[in-house]
């Protein structure tokens, strides 16, 4: 594409391909943004259903200690450590729910991370489209046949056009799906 010689057929073809590129990666970043917002979705909903069951089961288990407590004081010394025991028992169920409530609560940050990246590659497709659009504003004003600087134009979109691609092939940093304790990097 060097040769100032293009004809208006091969620029035809460049552009064309170019514009296809663009389309084909509008619809693949639309698909993959509606993914991520429906990742976000399922991790909300996980961490609602979580809070939701720890809450209830921290509900359950104050009115057993309760009852153990009142039954402990009215009771003889011999059925008391029994009912210690299962104090202690309870306790740590109670413990294990409070940790699972506090991951529950972290998914703001996975949601954070998600939200990021899908708002990174809407903002990395307005800014080339907005490119886009001033080019092709320049280009109306070149005489397309002779112009070096014409080609060169179009050469720098397929650029930016492949830096865009690349830009969108990153990976998503939250591989995470539900709330499970794992992947602690994330917390």
């Amino acid at each position: 594409m060097n040769d100032t010689r293009t004809t208006n057929e091969e620029l035809s073809t460049i552009l064309s391909g170019l514009a296809d590129d663009l389309v084909n990666l509008m619809i693949r970043e639309h698909q993959y943004i509606h993914q991520e917002l429906e990742h976000v979705r399922q991790l909300v909903g996980d961490a609602t259903r979580s809070l939701t069951a720890s809450f209830d089961v921290i509900n359950i288990l104050a009115i057993e200690q309760n009852t153990m407590i009142t039954l402990a004081s009215q009771l003889n010394t011999t059925n008391s450590e029994t009912l210690v025991e299962q104090c202690k028992r309870i306790d740590n169920k109670h413990r294990d729910n409070r940790t699972k409530i506090v991951t529950a609560l972290q998914f703001d940050d996975i949601v954070q991370q998600l939200t990021k990246h899908a708002q990174n590659r809407a903002r990395r497709i307005q800014d080339m489209f907005k490119q886009l659009a001033d080019t092709l504003k320049e280009l109306k004003n070149m005489d397309h046949k002779n112009d070096p600087a014409f080609i060169s134009k179009v050469q720098e979109l397929q650029q930016d056009v492949e830096s865009l691609r690349i830009e969108l092939e990153k990976e998503n940093p939250v591989k995470q799906s539900t709330l499970t304790i794992g992947r602690t990097e994330l917390f």
